[in-house]
């Protein structure tokens, strides 16, 4: 589904619906076997993954499939950039990758699922995205040098490396997903994705990968954050458009969401809803790398008439200001007016002038110079309004882009007053939780049909030997680097011992010189010619542990003793805590016992009472688990299907104060944990704190305490805005209540000095 102009595709009218499939082949496979193991009975992972210039992973397990999370990669990020760094004998995936693009960018292949075929729009995206890494006429990408040999690669060979790096994430490195769904740009043509099928293959993951459309993720993310609400009964279809401006590009779709019907046209019962595209277009001039290029070439025509100077873009320089143009546009999507500024910029390379840049930017400088993308912008949603008829009931509006006040604004325009525009879905890993749920079978839409690969048989298995030698060097050479690590953190080890307070159980006058010889070997290993091999660092450090432990026999007897005294006392202190949770009648998690409507409302009361007494004397641990065992009494089946109105309001007034009650204890434990460990040890509390402020906001969505306790955690996690809106909403009901007044001065204070020091971090940042 491509067309002539650079990534854009629309779909109008297209009227093809999906049922839900429901069995799924259990198979493990090998990531780089290229084929499947034998078949197996044991747990496994759904995965869904967002290949975006920025990748996202979300997975399930097999035993509970509508549990879908986020997965972080290797560095704890949510977000991993598309890109491959090859140095030396190593090769970079994702975030350690991006980490090059200034330092070698010839060497780092980045935004790679829109660099998989040579075409016109390969070349305009290698300007939109100023790629510094060269290309082929035939394809191929580089040349790179790695392990001393310079070669090209085809784009299936380092896209499948990013690939299993990403499944990782989601399901560790000795297991494969039950089933796997890639969602890929709309816009991609039948060549693109028949590389995203070769990278598949090379991987190992083809036999349990199936591709979906961008568009298509996002509509199946929004059925799995409904779930039953989708389509509730006496609904038999829902109409919502869906506004996605993401980094690479932006999509338009209106989807009706209905109940599958059998043969003779009647719904069909107990069956999952399908989706029909009532409208969908795709385009790269609508993504957010269009507002940031609007704002490059505004602070580029003004640098070079002020300076009288040449700005190149396709040059590190070129990048730095691009970085400056991302942040100006995040500060213009809160702040009416913005700051590009550089220091010590070089606008023509190293040769050229150096002189530092400010470049004041507004939003109305914005809308002028990014005036054709949002003309563009208009057009879509024109024509999506016009699909969709009279029965759009709203909008979801996700990605980067949602947040400018212009796109808002062009939104409400052309949906009108009536149509709600809703933040409901997560922008940035929406589309990887909906790949992932149409994974674990939330398949209201079809995936993409089945297609080959670009590369033939003898092709697939060069390709996949070079992967295989890449992969074997640079898993060498991180096994030696560990080793050399692990070695020189032994050295410092040792010397921390011998300066400690046992010390001269070391023996410091055999210890030491010794030591000083060790050094002396890793500086000259260090400065080798030839690099130091595995076994060597292997060898040496097993030497120097054998050397330590029999010369400082006496340190590690007594380190040994006094390491067995202290786990005495930790399992007296343990059984002394299980003999106080006894006599709490504190085992039992769960409450079995058959019980009669009444006893079970009298129990909760009484426990509720309870947790009271224990919070007034200190106890919050033990004030929390009688809060909970209150909430648990009333909130079992055969209580709640069996209350009358009287008990009902009974029961709430119960869960409310005890969720209330449970979150002040938190914030106590949150304020002690601070005392002791700072910032870091408290933030569990908080969460926690928060959480049950949430769960009284759900009974009693005007209670002023949740409010303005929630607000409290939100100011101590970080979260001003989202404090402040929680204070706004307390006054909408009680504009007299001082400590709301109080904290909602404190908190106006609080945002602007934080957004004048983002001004002055963002004004220096790269300088």
């Amino acid at each position: 589904f491509g067309s002539s102009r650079l990534g854009s595709v629309k779909h109008s009218q297209n009227r093809t619906s999906f049922e839900r499939v429901g069995s799924f082949p259990t198979g493990r496979f090998c990531a780089m076997a290229g084929g499947a193991s034998p078949e197996s009975t044991e747990a496994g992972y759904f995965v869904g993954i967002d290949l975006g210039v920025n990748c996202v992973v979300a997975s399930s397990p097999t035993t509970e499939p509508n549990a879908v999370t986020v997965n972080t990669n290797d560095v704890s990020g949510r977000s991993t950039p598309a890109a491959v760094s090859y140095d030396d004998k190593l090769r970079h995936v994702g975030m350690g990758a991006e980490g090059r693009l200034m330092s070698a960018p010839k060497q780092t292949l980045s935004h790679l699922p829109l660099a998989l075929v040579q075409s016109d729009a390969f070349h305009q995206r290698c300007q939109r995205f100023q790629w510094l890494f060269p290309s082929q006429e035939d394809g191929k990408l580089g040349p790179v040098t790695f392990d001393g040999e310079e070669f090209t690669v085809s784009p299936s060979g380092p896209l499948s490396s990013l690939l299993t790096a990403l499944v990782t994430y989601a399901t560790g490195t000795a297991v494969q997903p039950q089933k796997l769904c890639i969602a890929v740009h709309d816009f991609l043509t039948d060549r693109e994705v028949a590389v995203v099928r070769d990278a598949l293959d090379l991987s190992g993951l083809k036999p349990v990968a199936n591709l979906l459309r961008h568009s298509d993720a996002l509509a199946a993310a929004f059925a799995h954050s409904q779930g039953s609400a989708l389509l509730p009964e006496g609904t038999d279809e829902r109409v919502v458009g869906f506004v996605d401006l993401g980094a690479s590009h932006g999509s338009v779709s209106v989807v009706r969401f209905h109940r599958p019907q059998v043969e003779d046209g009647s719904p069909k019962e107990e069956a999952s809803a399908a989706a029909e595209f009532l409208y969908r277009c795709s385009d790269e001039v609508l993504g957010v790398q269009s507002l940031v290029l609007a704002l490059l070439n505004e602070a580029k025509s003004r640098i070079e008439q002020k300076h009288k100077c040449t700005v190149k873009l396709q040059s590190k320089a070129g990048l730095r200001l691009a970085n400056e143009a991302v942040h100006c546009l995040k500060q213009l999507s809160m702040l009416p007016d913005a700051e590009m500024g550089l220091e010590a910029f070089m606008p023509e390379g190293p040769d050229g002038p150096e002189i530092d840049v400010s470049v004041q930017m507004s939003r109305s400088i914005l809308e002028t110079a990014a005036a054709d993308m949002l003309k563009r912008f208009k057009e879509v949603l024109a024509e999506a309004v016009a699909a969709s008829g009279s029965s759009l009931e709203g909008v979801e509006l996700v990605g980067g882009g949602g947040r400018v006040p212009a796109i808002q604004a062009i939104i409400r325009a052309a949906v009108g007053e009536d149509v709600p525009i809703r933040f409901g879905l997560d922008g940035a890993s929406c589309v990887a939780t909906g790949a992932a749920a149409w994974a674990a079978g939330r398949q209201v839409v079809p995936c993409m049909a089945a297609s080959e690969g670009l590369l033939t048989a003898e092709e697939l298995a060069s390709a996949r030997k070079r992967e295989s030698t890449i992969q074997a060097v640079n898993d060498e050479e991180v096994l030696r680097l560990e080793k050399r690590n692990s070695l020189e953190s032994y050295v410092y080890q040792v010397r921390e011992w011998l300066n400690g307070k046992d010390g001269a159980l070391l023996k410091p006058d055999i210890m030491g010189p010794f030591l000083d010889k060790v050094v002396l070997w890793f500086e000259d290993a260090d400065m080798s010619e030839e690099p130091t091999s595995l076994k060597a660092y292997n060898d040496k450090l097993q030497e120097i542990e054998d050397f330590v432990k029999k010369e400082g026999a006496a340190y590690f007897e007594k380190k040994a003793k006094a390491f067995e005294d202290q786990e005495k006392e930790i399992e007296k202190a343990a059984e002394e805590e299980r003999e106080r949770r006894k006599e709490l009648g504190m085992d039992f998690d769960k409450d079995e016992r058959v019980m009669k409507k009444d006893d079970r409302i009298r129990l909760a009361a009484k426990n509720k009472d309870e947790g009271n007494d224990m919070f007034k004397a200190q106890k919050f641990d033990d004030a929390i688990r009688r809060y909970k065992k209150a909430i648990e009494h009333v909130s079992r089946p055969e209580v709640v299907s069996n209350l009358t109105p009287d008990e009902v309001e009974e029961t709430k007034k119960i869960k409310v104060s005890c969720h209330l009650n449970s979150a002040q204890c938190y914030i106590k434990a949150a304020d002690t944990a601070a005392q002791s460990g700072g910032k870091n040890a408290a933030e569990p509390f908080f969460k926690k704190a928060k959480t049950s402020c949430d769960d009284v906001l759900e009974l009693d969505e005007k209670n002023i305490k949740a409010v303005f306790r929630r607000s409290l955690c939100w100011e101590k996690l970080g979260e001003l805005d989202n404090a402040l809106k929680d204070i706004k909403k307390g006054l909408a009901a009680s504009p007299d209540d001082a400590d709301l007044k109080k904290s909602h001065e404190r908190l106006d204070k609080l945002l602007k000095k934080q957004k004048d020091g983002q001004k002055k971090v963002f004004s220096k940042m790269f300088g």
